[in-house]
């Protein structure tokens, strides 16, 4: 059971968002959201204290070896970054509530943050360079994607820039 607590940082937010977008222009993805993150902050401490007592920690998706499979791996300095950043979204999360308003969730504001969680966690969390590259692309779609909410002019000028110079990063990355 230990070995799903690696993954148990990245499964929540995802498995939350996804129920999100189903649950799409409705007042529940609100509080799904707030949930998947609170079990995020949960998992998160879980695995922090299991790699502070037991030392770093590895799972291989599937039993398939690296190069094929996908690898997580959690030592102190992920398990404690997944945990802050799990924090931090639950902190956001919370703030949502208040300041968002009707347009901006309707648009997608909790699925996206609960991607964005997802993604970040799963960066910080992983076991290889290019499955780094991978939640990196997760990192900017849904950060991109909540860079537009609104609609606004000056939104829209700043995720054209933010697009182009990722997508130039991202080509010298991969």
């Amino acid at each position: 059971m230990s070995d799903w607590l690696v993954i148990l940082p990245v499964i929540c937010p995802l498995i939350i968002a996804s129920m999100a977008v189903i649950a799409w222009r409705n007042p529940i993805q609100r509080g799904l959201c707030l949930v998947g993150i609170t079990l995020a902050v949960v998992s998160a401490g879980a695995l922090f204290i299991e790699v502070l007592a037991n030392g770093p920690m590895a799972m291989a998706m599937g039993n398939w070896p690296a190069p094929f499979g996908i690898v997580f791996v959690a030592d102190l300095l992920g398990a404690s970054l997944a945990l802050t950043s799990s924090i931090v979204g639950l902190g956001v999360a919370i703030y949502s509530l208040g300041d968002i308003n009707r347009a901006q969730w309707t648009a997608g504001f909790y699925p996206l943050l609960a991607f964005l969680l997802t993604g970040v966690n799963g960066a910080f969390l992983t076991g290889d360079i290019f499955n780094l590259y991978v939640w990196f692309e997760v990192i900017l779609i849904a950060s991109f994607g909540l860079m537009v909410i609104g609609g606004r002019r000056e939104q829209l000028d700043g995720a054209i820039k933010y697009a182009f110079l990722n997508l130039l990063a991202t080509t010298f990355f991969l």
